[in-house]
Order: structure tokens, then sequence, then C-alpha cells
């Protein structure tokens, strides 16, 4: 991962505000999809009743992953504090049709910066999470904890080992572009990534 020469700070972050203007973009049509359901509920009409409650679930799950991945990717005014409770419900939602389950066990409220790194963690466990996983992530003096415990896990050493390095794998996918976040996150921030794995533990610590 090679570096500008110019000065990086008097720069925008090309990323982070393509992140916003998608997540932008996308919670309206999906806000308004959510709307129609609800009037759809209020007036008896449209599907069933198990057909509404899936189209429901579904709803609130993209919704809760636009909030998280706006968090994750997008650029933010400053560097604001965001509310472990605001954390707690995005995930809750984002995961609660799925096969994985998070736990976030911290209380406190935290920088921006601070719950970015924490979600480019937790955007990198998905890759190695396909089948499911119990995932709980926790907090000590300086760095974010993360837990990962699975019947299976699938762990492509290559990627998890160039966290924190300057070189990424030439052949970098674009669902693993938070790996490349996360390192260049890192090394900027001067919070190394710790990972250990096995067939059904994963540990990351930064």
């Amino acid at each position: 991962m090679k570096h500008s020469t110019t000065n990086d700070a008097d720069e925008p972050d090309l990323i982070a505000l393509l992140g916003s203007r998608l997540c932008h973009d996308l919670v309206s049509p999906i806000g308004a999809i959510g709307n129609g359901l609800e009037l759809l509920e209020m007036s008896g009409a449209g599907a069933g009743g198990e057909e509404m409650a899936l189209i429901r679930a579904s709803v609130e799950s993209a919704k809760a992953r636009i909030r998280f991945f706006r968090l994750t990717f997008g650029a933010g005014a400053g560097d604001g504090v965001v509310p472990a409770r605001e954390m707690r419900e995005a995930l809750n939602a984002m995961y609660a049709e799925t096969r994985t389950k998070v736990l976030w066990h911290d209380e406190g409220d935290h920088p921006r910066s601070e719950m970015r790194l924490a979600c480019l963690a937790l955007n990198c466990v998905e890759v190695a999470t396909p089948w499911g996983a119990s995932v709980e992530v926790s907090r000590n003096e300086a760095s974010w904890v993360i837990h990962v415990t699975a019947k299976r896990l699938r762990i492509d050493a290559p990627l998890w080992e160039s966290l924190g390095k300057s070189e990424l794998p030439a052949d970098l996918k674009g669902s693993e572009v938070q790996f490349a976040i996360l390192a260049r996150e890192s090394l900027r921030l001067r919070r190394p990534v710790s990972v250990r794995a096995d067939d059904t533990h994963l540990s990351v610590i930064v």
C-alpha cells in the first residue's frame, strides 16, 4: 500500500466521501420502502403476515447495514462521539436474521475514529465467518478486542497477515477492501493490529 508524496491532510478522503455518497443515496429509497410497508400493514393490504414480517426484517437489516457502512466507510464531520447504544442497536438489527451474533460488551461512547476501527475489524471478521459465528467485542485501556468462535472459519492467512503491513495482496477483491482501509487507518493512528486464528477461533486486537 503506497502513500502519496503530497500532504494527505490537505486532500479529501475520496474513499470516505464515496462511502458517504453511496449511503446517502441508498438510505432514502430503503426508508421509502419501510414507509410503504407501514401503510400496507395499517391498511391490511398486501402479502400475508409471514411475508410482511420477512420483508420488514430485510428492510430493517438493510437500514442498519447502511448506518454501519456510513460509520465504517463514510466521511464524518470532525470526530464526534458515537454512543455505544447506537452501535449496539445497529449491530443487533444488522445480524438479527443471520447465523452470526455480535455481542457489543463495551459501554463507553467513543470518538468516531475509534468506532471506525472497531467497525472495520468487524467487517474483516465477516470474511472469515460465512457460516456464522459468535462475535464478542470488548475494550481494554488502549485497544478493541474482538473474539470470534465458530464451528468453522475461513481464514485467508496472507490477507490477515497483511494488516499492519505496508504491502497488501495484489489480488485484493472488492469484498476485501476493508482490510486495506483498516491497514491504512491502523498505521495512521499508530494502532498495530494483532491477529491470532485457528480453525474455530479468531482474535483481533486493534
